[in-house]
């Protein structure tokens, strides 16, 4: 799919930021190929210039409205220094290219880092920007050694002097009776507190049967990407037809997104009817879906692939579309009308009351 493409060069020599601008993808994932036209060796790597063609993983990819930021390093803008224009295409993990271009290599200051990696996988991951390592904390001098005080003399020693016994001077009584009312004077004491702890201050706790154990919750395994899923649904490799029918399931569901992806995937290998369903999630002449913005270049782009294969609703579609125009689409009175005739000689009744309504 044509998309659109810049460079700008950042403060920071061998950086740039390339833009690419129609393209409807999610950031997460995508990878870039880079190719010049000179010499065998066409297709840029991490390391250098290879004969296959190799996709470039940025480490930093980021949507700012309709537009998607790739910020490049070393590794690609100090090695394309002196070349004019490249071929530049963009790939969508499980859904394969999604953009294609030729954009204008800027000149600009080149930092000198790039060098060989030893990497040869076809997908190769970009390194980051480097930053300087923090200053090191400047050494703090040793504390001063103070020196320990004096230890103060002991005080002096009061002066011991024998205590006079007060009890010594009371008559002693026999020992047998006053064992006996000491022994129960200590058990008349031991009962009354006893007593007293156990029913007043604390009483016995009344015996409660322990409940069941709560039955554990099975956890739930996390809910699937729309991504996801369209891309394990494409691992079982479908014809288009089944893709279309698919598609429509998705749609009647409310699953918008995954309708748009398997639409999209049968339109690119030739499927005219969901190059017709493709087409109506940009056609600024229906009602808005979902999330998808109006864009009446790019509907016209694909109801014309499916009206070049004979299919009538598609040629009345994109006669009506050129008729009114519209979300950066000029209107084309005449390109309309010769497309609604075409429509009309395969006997549909709406292009033929679509060109009764056309203005003489």
């Amino acid at each position: 799919m044509p998309v659109r493409a810049t460079i700008a060069p950042l403060p920071e020599p061998g950086h740039a930021l390339l833009r690419v601008s129609e393209l409807d993808a999610a950031p997460e994932g995508l990878t870039i190929s880079i190719q010049r036209q000179q010499g065998p060796d066409t297709h840029l790597a991490d390391d250098g210039w290879r004969r296959t063609e190799t996709w470039l993983m940025p480490d930093e990819v980021q949507r700012n409205g309709e537009v998607l930021e790739f910020h490049l390093g070393p590794e690609i803008c100090d090695r394309l220094a002196g070349i004019a224009t490249v071929r530049l295409r963009v790939h969508e993990p499980d859904i394969g290219v999604v953009g294609t271009t030729v954009v204008a290599w800027p000149a600009m200051l080149t930092s000198g880092a790039a060098g060989a990696s030893g990497s040869y996988d076809d997908t190769v991951r970009l390194r980051r920007r480097q930053t300087p390592p923090p200053a090191p904390e400047p050494e703090l001098p040793p504390p001063l050694e103070v020196a320990p005080e004096p230890t103060p003399p002991p005080p002096p020693r009061p002066e011991l002097r024998a205590a006079r016994d007060p009890m010594a001077d009371l008559p002693k009584r026999s020992g047998a009776t006053g064992w006996m009312i000491a022994a129960v004077v200590v058990l008349l004491a031991v009962g009354s507190g006893y007593y007293y702890w156990t029913n007043h201050l604390h009483p016995p706790e009344p015996v409660v049967a322990a409940a069941p154990p709560p039955t554990p919750t099975p956890l739930q395994p996390p809910a699937k990407s729309v991504r996801e899923t369209v891309a394990e649904y494409l691992a079982t490799k479908p014809a288009p037809d089944a893709m279309l029918a698919k598609a429509r399931d998705f749609a009647k569901a409310g699953d918008t997104g995954a309708a748009f992806l398997v639409f999209r995937q049968a339109a690119e290998q030739g499927n005219a009817a969901a190059q017709v369903e493709l087409a109506s999630f940009y056609d600024p002449t229906l009602p808005a879906k979902g999330a998808f913005p109006h864009d009446g270049t790019q509907a016209a782009d694909w109801y014309e692939r499916a009206a070049l294969s004979g299919l009538a609703e598609a040629q009345r579609k994109l006669g009506l579309l050129l008729a009114k125009g519209g979300a950066g689409l000029t209107a084309d009175a005449a390109k309309a009308k010769v497309w609604l005739q075409q429509a009309a000689a395969q006997n549909d009744s709406d292009a033929k009351k679509a060109l009764d309504g056309l203005p003489k």
